[in-house]
């Protein structure tokens, strides 16, 4: 196989740098985007690229991933710039805390078009070339309020909850290629996120809420991810990275 070309959606922290990190060191040609941090887009850049045998894969792009144009504008980047995609992570998303009457319809549409719309925006143009080559990954990462509502929102869960819909979907639709679509659903990762902000006595709290001895970090995510990078007979499913806090 050719050298893998990913894309990794929010890419520039957290879970989405954990997993850019991982694609490094398997010496893919790697593209993080981001939307307004420029701080950390330089910092993620200088990082990746000490780990890279070659600092010339690796490539940072910036926009609006719930912007069909700036999605579409980002993948021709990646393209002239690497070659056709074969390895896309979608986990960028935003977070705002609001209850159901607290909403308004533009932070319901932002919150959709970031977390599950870049998700359709970015897979359609990845999936031809996929499909011409026989192969491809898609792993889309959504969040445990996909299958008990969390904390944080009516909007943020739908959002979470649609990406499983949508990795199901694309799972059979793409099978036949040699494509594996599939989702990871965190939970209390705490070098990510808003957790990364937490005190160690608040996250004592997320500890009394998961059956193992302790909380989540990114490189239980990224494990998750290369494993479902390295199988090929696994697609359409859920891996639940979470503690036992939420089982089926």
């Amino acid at each position: 196989m050719d050298r893998l070309v990913a894309v990794v959606t929010g890419g520039t922290r957290g879970i989405g740098l954990g997993i850019a990190e991982a694609l490094i060191g398997r010496n893919a040609s790697v593209a993080i985007t981001y939307l307004h941090d420029d701080e950390s887009a330089e910092r993620a850049k200088e990082h990746l690229a000490k780990l890279s045998s070659d600092e010339n894969n690796v490539l940072v792009l910036k926009g609006d991933v719930g912007d069909p144009d700036a999605v579409k504008e980002n993948h021709s980047a990646v393209v002239d710039r690497f070659g056709n995609v074969s390895v896309l992570v979608n986990n960028a998303g935003i977070i705002s805390p609001k209850s159901i009457d607290q909403i308004t319809p533009f932070e319901w549409n932002e919150t959709m078009s970031a977390n599950l719309s870049s998700a359709f925006y970015w897979s359609s143009l990845v999936i031809p070339a996929m499909k011409k080559s026989h192969f491809g990954r898609i792993v889309n990462i959504s969040s445990i309020a996909a299958h008990g509502g969390g904390v944080v929102g009516a909007h943020y869960a739908a959002s979470k909850a649609g990406m499983l819909g949508l990795t199901r979907y694309v799972a059979r639709e793409v099978g036949e290629f040699g494509v594996t679509v599939n989702a990871i659903a965190p939970a209390f990762i705490e070098d990510a996120g808003i957790f990364t902000a937490w005190t160690d006595e608040k996250k004592e709290e997320l500890r009394e809420k998961v059956v193992v001895p302790r909380i989540g970090k990114v490189s239980d995510v990224v494990r998750a991810f290369e494993y479902l990078l390295d199988i090929s007979f696994v697609t359409g499913v859920t891996l639940d990275v979470n503690g036992g806090t939420f089982m089926i």
